[in-house]
């Protein structure tokens, strides 16, 4: 089992440095807090009950559990950048957890008080590290919106609402044959839950309408991605416009490659539309509110950080614009 002497020697601190850090009562630099933090990732070290008793003080650190995805993805770190700006808008610092095993990673903080609360991001409809932080009673808040979200505070974009008012409003303007670009299959795989939420609204969109709507999946293979557009539009009835999640990358080429004069031929909507995903200039697209998600999620964990209840969460709405 690690000793403090053992975290000192990997941080190259004295060993009165990394008490002063776990116990927060001295000004230490940022770059010294995070060599020992990271030394105690490292060991997988866990203070002793009189340490813990010293760490009564906040640590003016906020987790951000972030599950690895395996490859970059700029949407995903521009809500880490306004996460990272939310939480020192309150004086705290943000540790990231990127680790393949969020599981661990959340657990580990939790147990060693490594911060004060935290984040969870990228919220499964079943998310494994819910159950964590409530049975250690670690403060957390959601910025995403799982099926059962075990009286935690959460927050999110209306994916639903959303996309079945895009339905509803292209079925308004004439078009009753309507196709749906979908999550990927990894998000449906993984239980992503805005992709579950998404497609559901635009079926009761349809529904509402009294529209056809045809649905199809995306794909991170820009090979697989056009085969599936291709059979959409392929048969003698295709649909007359196209409602996406966050723009597909690649779709307006697609469409152009097989013919289609995008918007004069085929209107293409885009819901959660990001200035990385802008959507098809002239047409009315739902914006990802991601300033307004990240200021939430962050003043909803510091209100859990305080023992107070959250003044606020749920779905965000916003509506169309051009």
């Amino acid at each position: 089992m690690a000793t403090i002497a053992d975290v000192a020697r990997l941080a190259g601190v004295a060993p009165s440095t990394v008490s002063y850090v776990l116990s927060n009562r001295r000004s230490i630099s940022p770059q010294t807090r995070e060599a020992v933090q990271q030394a105690i990732r490292e060991l997988d070290y866990q203070p002793h009950v009189g340490a813990r008793a010293l760490r009564g003080a906040a640590t003016r650190v906020l987790a951000l559990s972030v599950p690895s995805e395996g490859a970059y993805n700029p949407l995903r770190w521009r809500f880490v950048h306004d996460l990272s700006a939310a939480a020192r808008e309150h004086e705290y610092d943000l540790l990231l957890l990127t680790g393949e095993d969020s599981v661990a990673d959340v657990r580990r903080v939790a147990r060693g008080r490594l911060a004060d609360g935290a984040v969870l991001m990228s919220v499964l409809s079943d998310d494994p590290r819910i159950p964590v932080v409530r049975e250690l009673g670690f403060p957390t808040a959601l910025l995403g919106c799982p099926e059962d979200p075990g009286g935690l505070p959460w927050c999110d974009f209306d994916f639903g609402g959303s996309a079945a008012q895009a339905v509803r409003m292209l079925a308004g303007a004439g078009h009753h044959r309507i196709g749906f670009v979908a999550s990927t299959d990894t998000e449906f795989r993984e239980g992503v839950s805005y992709a579950r939420r998404g497609l559901a609204g635009a079926r009761l969109g349809a529904r509402d309408a009294g529209a056809q709507l045809t649905v199809i999946r995306s794909s991170n293979s820009p090979g697989t991605l056009a085969a599936r557009v291709r059979r959409l539009l392929d048969v003698d009835d295709p649909p007359t416009a196209l409602v996406t999640v966050h723009d597909v990358p690649g779709l307006v080429e697609i469409l152009r490659e097989l013919g289609y004069g995008v918007p004069a031929d085929l209107p293409v909507v885009a819901v959660a539309s990001t200035r990385e995903r802008p959507g098809v200039p002239g047409l009315p697209r739902w914006e990802l509110p991601v300033a307004q998600m990240t200021r939430t999620a962050v003043r909803l964990a510091m209100a859990a950080i305080a023992g107070q209840p959250g003044d606020g969460g749920g779905l965000i709405a916003t509506g169309p614009t051009e």
